[in-house]
């Protein structure tokens, strides 16, 4: 049985997740259609890792998508204590950008 501090971080993590689903773009939906379901569907199974990996997959491969996407797929990586995929998104933004993004969970201190 999850503790509810593990529920409260698998909400966290699926909310990020789903708010950077939600910032595809429409050539992004239409070229990776199955992609796209197959992220659903780890989603309604509580795959959260492997969602992650495959939002993450489109969002590199599509050439269209926002800054936002890869705020929220950072975001979604250091929920999970993925810290090396956090870490390879802030690069990502630092270079889209052109300064240094490092990502902070809401209400940690850094």
């Amino acid at each position: 049985m999850a503790t509810p501090e593990l529920e409260r971080s698998w909400k966290r993590t699926e909310g990020y997740l789903r708010d950077a689903r939600a910032h595809l773009s429409q050539i992004a939906e239409a070229e990776f259609t199955d992609p796209v379901v197959q992220f659903e569907d780890f989603l309604d199974h509580n795959e959260l890792g492997l969602a992650f990996d495959t939002l993450e997959s489109i969002a590199v491969e599509s050439q269209w998508e926002s800054m936002r996407i890869f705020e929220l797929l950072a975001l979604a990586a250091a929920s999970m204590g993925r810290f090396h995929e956090q870490h390879t998104l802030d690069q990502r933004i630092t270079k889209l950008r052109g300064w240094t993004y490092e990502t902070s969970l809401p209400g940690d201190s850094a």
